[in-house]
């Protein structure tokens, strides 16, 4: 796995290494960059949760990671060259996890 950024903390736990794992076995994901966590209000449970915010011009991805209260921002470096090419990669990644 290709980790890289601030942060070598995951929020999730084995779920979450499974879930970026995932992430990673994708053939147009490079790299994924783990950034900051924050911590909000006393929600509790729900489990894992994944979603994908935004898809720059270059076509990377940039999504949210929450468990429980905290949220992580996660960063997907993509092998795709345009905002069209990463919509459809967002696109391919939200049905892994949606079902």
């Amino acid at each position: 796995m290709v980790f890289s950024g601030k942060h070598k903390t995951l929020i999730g736990g084995r779920e979450g290494l499974k879930l970026i794992g995932e992430i990673l076995s994708h053939k147009a994901v490079k790299r994924v960059i783990f950034g900051r966590i924050e911590s909000k209000g006393s929600r509790t449970g729900h489990g894992l949760r994944f979603k994908i915010t935004r898809v720059d011009e270059r076509g990377n991805i940039r999504a949210i990671l929450s468990y429980g209260s905290s949220n992580q921002e996660i960063h997907i470096i993509t092998t795709a060259s345009s905002k069209e090419e990463g919509l459809k990669i967002a696109k391919e990644l939200s049905k892994i996890f949606s079902g």
